[in-house]
């Protein structure tokens, strides 16, 4: 008897692990999708109506977002930060043109970065990268786009184009570097507000 509780139990367990937390029976907002090399040729992936924008999964078997929604934040991105800091959608636009994008759901470690007020940290782990000037690494974490770093390292790639190359403001709203302000912080957060009441 006490074995047929425990699985009656294993079984509501892992129903509740499969019904989406908003209580639907389906969820149809998501990002994301499960990529399989072996029956993809999706591993690069062009980001439709952008500037030679690339998507990239880290590895075989991995997950990726679709390039459709990844085009939509792109957009959402450029009008708004058109708007709230008075640059040019042009100037941006350009800034952004031949971005790589590479995603996982598989996180990293870095030895060194600094926190978004510009504190030091060792050895932590990271849900996004700013690579270079034209790419970016970006951990999947859920179904949705808002709750990845994708619009925070997208601001780091608009800094570190209009730096020239030469930095991207590692230490966010840290004195060390120029270019971050508490403005950017509050931006980031906005939009990802908007991607989330949006569901992308």
């Amino acid at each position: 008897m006490n074995r047929g509780v425990h699985i009656l139990g294993m079984v509501f367990l892992t129903i509740a692990l499969l019904i989406p937390s908003n209580g639907c029976g389906v969820n149809n907002s998501s990002s994301i999708k499960k990529l399989e090399c072996h029956s993809s040729n999706l591993v690069h992936q062009d980001i439709p109506g952008t500037p030679n924008i690339r998507l990239r999964a880290s590895r075989c078997d991995d997950y990726t977002f679709k390039s459709k929604q990844v085009a939509v934040v792109l957009h959402m991105f450029v009008s708004e930060y058109s708007r709230v800091f008075g640059v040019s959608e042009l100037v941006l636009w350009d800034y952004l043109s031949g971005l790589e994008i590479e995603v996982s759901a598989i996180p990293k470690v870095v030895s060194s970065a600094f926190d978004v007020k510009g504190n030091p940290v060792r050895d932590v782990p990271v849900s996004g990268l700013a690579i270079s000037p034209k790419k970016i690494w970006v951990e999947i974490k859920t179904s949705q786009i808002w709750s990845s770093s994708l619009v925070h390292e997208l601001v780091h790639t608009i800094i570190w184009n209009k730096n020239a190359g030469i930095h991207a403001d590692p230490d966010h709203e840290g004195d060390q570097f120029s270019g971050w302000s508490s403005k950017h912080t509050q931006f980031i957060r906005d939009l990802n507000r908007t991607l989330l009441d949006k569901e992308i």
